[in-house]
């Protein structure tokens, strides 16, 4: 047994080698987590599957000696000690400055483990594919002696960087990164995009929700994300998705959309009030963390450009930290008028973002800076901003002054 645990992480040891040999994208946070490395709470790195989280953990720890441990390796499902395992992870690699655990949510008993070695003061830095599980079971066992950073798939800088700017020009890079999104396989490989998301997007569904809430229902839930995918940026409820799905209860699609938010699939976005309850009551609008999963899922019938520009807006302001249901909402005047999203920080009210492929009808242009007026004065806000495709201009309505920016400059700007 000790030896073919031994096998097993000196295999993790190559491993570890050849990643740091390879060419990558440098991710924006690199340097935010190479600043935190020395200090005693446990890094730990969450964000969707195969969005480059093991990349970014060895980009900040280059140049360190640190031991290497995959727990996605079916070899290291059975029954291992944990005294056992760190025994074999200092045979391997001897002493050094930190142990990196990847996806640790697969080795039973992760927490109390981890809690073990950071009580003998050893410095980690993990990695985990669902959010709530790892924030709530790290609360618990560490009590806030955790630092953790969300890595999304490639923002549009680092995509551009991932295929190489000079490639293609401005408008057909942004239209492909629209369409396929930034997840790193699709950007740095030959891989058939469609193929590849809709492979990664069903392997989740599986790994991450059926096997791990060990669900016996799995066709109903397979049908509840196809539902919502096919409908990201839109509105929903629970009701609506009990009146399309027939035979689940509301309890249980809530309870399943919750797991579909651990596990990086969707994201819901409530209305802004006042009133907190009165936001649990309100429709909510759905989006996805990456473009490219509506593309690949979505019927060719739902396919369109101003869903995608949407969730490609909100998955920025997730990236820029805003934490959706929380400084991050969408906003109905009382008019009954509807702005895409309401960026707040703490009980300040700062921009008003409205979402559209162009202003070129007059209709689409009072539509949209009526709901911005609206809304900047109910919410005493000046700065509102329209996000398009291409259009770019200043446009002074009734005395508001609302900022036109083209996306692609938009996401360029930090």
């Amino acid at each position: 047994m000790m030896q073919s645990l031994r096998n097993t992480i000196e295999a993790h040891r190559r491993e570890r080698d050849s990643a740091l040999q390879r060419r990558v994208v440098p991710r924006q946070l690199v340097n935010t987590v190479k600043s935190a490395l020395s200090s005693s709470p446990v890094k730990v790195l969450i964000g969707p599957r195969r969005a480059g989280k093991s990349t970014l953990a060895f980009q900040a720890l280059a140049g360190s000696q640190f031991a290497y441990v995959n727990f996605e390796d079916d070899a290291l499902r059975g029954e291992i000690g944990s005294d056992e395992l760190l025994e074999t992870i200092e045979s391997v690699y001897g002493k050094t400055a930190y142990l990196f655990f990847d996806e640790i949510q697969n080795f039973p008993r992760w927490e109390s483990f981890v809690n073990k070695l950071h009580r003998r003061e050893y410095k980690l830095i993990i990695t985990g594919s669902n959010s709530r599980l790892l924030s709530r079971e790290l609360g618990s066992a560490l009590t806030g002696r955790h630092l953790s950073f969300e890595l999304l798939p490639f923002s549009y800088q680092e995509f551009l960087q991932a295929i190489g700017s000079e490639a293609m020009d401005n408008s057909e890079a942004f239209h492909r990164y629209l369409l396929w999104g930034g997840f790193p396989e699709v950007n740095l490989s030959a891989v058939e995009p469609g193929s590849y998301l809709r492979t990664l997007f069903d392997s989740v569904v599986l790994r991450d929700i059926v096997t791990r809430h060990r669900i016996r229902a799995s066709t109903a839930i397979y049908d509840l994300i196809n539902l919502l995918v096919n409908n990201a940026a839109n509105r929903f409820s629970a009701r609506s998705l009990e009146r399309s799905l027939r035979n689940v209860s509301i309890a249980t699609i809530q309870k399943f959309i919750s797991y579909c938010q651990e596990a990086y699939l969707v994201q819901d976005l409530q209305p802004y009030f006042f009133k907190p309850r009165m936001r649990l009551k309100a429709d909510r609008k759905i989006y996805t963390f990456d473009n490219g999963f509506i593309s690949a899922k979505s019927q060719p019938v739902t396919m369109n450009d101003s869903r995608l520009l949407e969730n490609l807006v909100f998955v920025e302001l997730v990236r820029r930290g805003f934490k959706p249901n929380l400084d991050l909402f969408y906003y109905q005047t009382r008019a009954g008028t509807e702005v895409d999203f309401l960026l707040r920080r703490g009980s300040e009210n700062i921009e008003l973002i409205q979402v559209t492929q162009n202003l070129s009808s007059l209709k689409t242009l009072e539509r949209e800076t009526r709901a911005l007026r609206q809304g900047a004065e109910e919410l005493n806000l000046r700065k509102l901003t329209v996000i398009t495709i291409a259009s770019e201009e200043i446009i002074d309505s009734a005395g508001a002054q609302v900022n036109v920016v083209p996306c692609w400059k938009w996401l360029t700007t930090t």
